[in-house]
């Protein structure tokens, strides 16, 4: 009966070995912090000119990325409002290949109505 004992814990020893062995091998990826959202990307300044004509508007500014990821897309939103609050339009910016605690200029022509009077951009998604 000590022989079946020693036995058992020999195997018992063995399929430890090899359990250990084989959740060593699984890969489970590079530890980050928290994955990037449009929080880490923000829009650092922006402004607007009319054009001479009057029928286009310059959007220009910088985006910031804080986080430690390359972004290919960036979409940002403009929104454009009158003196009465009440949405004109809006309008999507797309800033290409932000890379990772980096800044990078945009700029974009958008038609005007003639009645703007408030803008709000935001950063509405990210594509790696």
């Amino acid at each position: 009966m000590a022989e079946k004992g020693v036995g058992e814990w020999v195997s018992l020893g063995v399929f430890s070995i090899l359990i250990v062995m084989a959740w060593s091998q699984f890969d489970l990826g590079h530890e980050s912090g928290p994955p990037a959202g449009p929080n880490q990307v923000e829009v650092s300044s922006w402004n607007w000119k009319g054009s001479r004509n009057g029928r286009i508007l310059a959007v220009f500014g910088s985006v910031v990325n804080k986080s430690n990821q390359a972004f290919s897309d960036v979409v940002l939103e403009l929104r454009v409002e009158d003196e009465g609050k009440n949405v004109l339009a809006r309008h999507q910016i797309n800033v290409g290949n932000l890379k990772a605690n980096a800044t990078k200029p945009f700029r974009e022509d958008i038609p005007r109505s003639g009645k703007e009077s408030m803008g709000y951009i935001e950063v509405k998604s990210l594509k790696k």
